[in-house]
């Protein structure tokens, strides 16, 4: 696919600001104080959201004509986001929970033997596996919004298709009789 020279801009800009956000998580990392840890992880997971988001919503607002997303689609797609991980939440009904007691429940929760630097690289992981379903689901979510948008066009021109030919059909009946 071809992308305007501002689209790659906002994607450099929107890299820029995860490395900044992971620098900043691992500054936090070295005070190892396991409570700061996990709650820089919840941060660092909605900051990274948050950073896509506004980089998809500036690439719509600057593409309208090709990439129309009215206002409450705009605000589906930020709750769906949202949705998946909000500061201090346990795992909600769309986020996929270990079983009660299970030792991956929390990463702050220590497996025996696990180093310091072993629970955050573990918490570090689960964090990018929940980034990576939850912006896997947006993705199936959208595509699912589209189809369904797709095929009401498409049964619109097959109707205005057929209205056509019938059309065309009777009136040459008209003319040839």
């Amino acid at each position: 696919m071809c992308y305007s020279k501002t689209f790659q801009e906002n994607i450099e800009k929107m890299r820029s600001e995860m490395h900044k956000d992971v620098d900043t998580f691992c500054d936090l990392v070295k005070s190892k104080e396991e409570d700061q840890v996990n709650i820089g992880l919840e941060e660092l997971e909605i900051s990274i959201n948050e950073t896509a988001l506004d980089t998809i919503f500036a690439h719509c607002e600057n593409n309208q004509e090709s990439t129309p997303l009215l206002p409450e689609q705009q605000q589906e797609l930020r709750n769906r986001v949202r949705s998946r991980v909000s500061p201090g939440q346990k795992p909600g009904p769309e986020r996929d929970s270990e079983p009660e007691g299970s030792p991956n429940q929390n990463p702050g929760s220590k497996k025996p033997g696990e180093s310091f630097c072993e629970r955050v690289l573990r918490g570090f992981r689960e964090m990018l596996s929940r980034l990576q379903k939850t912006w896997q689901a947006v993705l199936a979510w959208v595509k699912k919004m589209w189809a369904s948008f797709v095929n009401v066009v498409k049964s619109i021109w097959s109707a205005i298709k057929d209205f056509c030919s019938r059309v065309a059909k009777y009136f040459s009946s008209l003319f040839l009789a």
